[in-house]
């Protein structure tokens, strides 16, 4: 039982991580994706990027949540995992628009 949960508490870290990344990225993209007609077929691409980074982002709160007795600083974790939410929200909303 103690592997799995430093296995999860590992994920969670990284899930940290590569959503700062993957989210820095995606708006980056979004950027040229929006001034340059060269780069529409990006488009669908990042839709799908962003929205699973919504859903992992999602994923990894709720277990972040759950193990929150064995992460160091729970509630600056979860904040970050939120706000990471909201800003792909965001940049999904001003990708459809």
């Amino acid at each position: 039982m103690k592997n799995l949960e430093i296995a999860m508490l590992s994920k969670i870290q990284k899930a940290q991580s590569i959503g700062s990344v993957v989210t820095l990225i995606s708006f980056i993209l979004n950027v040229f994706v929006s001034r340059m007609e060269a780069l529409e077929f990006l488009f669908i691409p990042l839709t799908i990027l962003v929205s699973l980074t919504i859903i992992g982002s999602v994923y990894f709160l709720f277990e972040s949540i759950k193990h929150k007795e064995e992460i160091e600083k729970p509630v600056k974790n979860n904040f970050a995992f939120i706000i990471r939410i909201g800003i792909n929200l965001v940049l999904l909303a001003l990708m459809i628009l």
